[in-house]
């Protein structure tokens, strides 16, 4: 597991930081780094390649900055999907803010209330045991310009094809984030079989999809995406969700 704890009081970070090495012999964490940083600029530099064993605990107020460790957030997701971001703070009432922002986080605990030791062990054994299921989990691989990326298919919606670069595409999420892709959907139609063809610009992952909206003529996905389904595709998509749905059920 690899912890990465930004706090700008050197104080409250040692004692993270002891915090989290108890927690981890507690509850039999094989490998532990903890990665320290004071400010923002610093981690932006530390940043890890993506993994579910990233976990980054954030203060949001950095350097007197309120919404610091938000602003952070964003840049952290956008690089990492498959890390767990866990927010410590005095602010609750930044609590909404973090859907404003997105960023998918899994906690957020208060400084001054409650056993901050007690929740961020349940946390970290919420995080172990996500890490031991996705061994098994498929992931979706893509090149970005620096490095690979592995994303889990669930946290797919779908693909557009981008028409001002036909050699590329636009990969969307379930929390909400557009990534190009360097593949065209030709491309990740032809080696992506899990997907569906349901409009000539969309590749759609129906194991996202709520329902077809045949009056508009769309697939409208659990998280409020929509995306054009062609006509003569509606019924085949409607037909492979209610498979999928009697293979949930059994």
């Amino acid at each position: 597991m690899n912890v990465f704890i930004l706090e700008d009081d050197h104080n409250q970070q040692r004692h993270l930081k002891t915090m989290i090495e108890k927690i981890s012999r507690e509850i039999s964490v094989n490998e532990l780094k903890i990665n320290l940083f004071a400010s923002t600029d610093q981690l932006k530099m530390g940043l890890p390649v993506a993994s579910k064993e990233n976990v980054f605990i954030l203060d949001l107020e950095i350097s007197g900055i309120k919404t610091a460790g938000l602003e952070i957030s964003r840049v952290i997701r956008k690089h990492d999907e498959l890390a767990s971001i866990i927010f410590i703070t005095v602010h609750d009432e930044f609590v909404y803010t973090t859907y404003k922002y997105r960023v998918s986080a899994l906690d957020f605990i208060a400084k001054d209330r409650g056993n901050i030791q007690e929740e961020l062990k349940q946390d970290l054994i919420h995080i172990q045991k996500e890490v031991q299921t996705a061994v098994t989990e498929e992931l979706f691989t893509y090149k970005s310009y620096y490095d690979e990326v592995q994303i889990p298919y669930k946290n797919i919606c779908y693909f557009e094809a981008n028409h001002n670069n036909t050699h590329s595409s636009i990969m969307y999420t379930t929390d909400n984030q557009g990534i190009q892709l360097n593949y065209n959907l030709r491309t990740l139609a032809k080696n992506e079989k899990r997907f569906f063809r349901g409009h000539r610009s969309y590749l759609i992952n129906p194991q996202q999809v709520k329902h077809v909206d045949f009056l508009h003529h769309q697939a409208v996905f659990y998280n409020g995406l929509v995306c054009p389904v062609s006509r003569r595709h509606e019924k085949e998509l409607f037909k492979l969700l209610k498979c999928q749905f009697k293979l949930e059920k059994r």
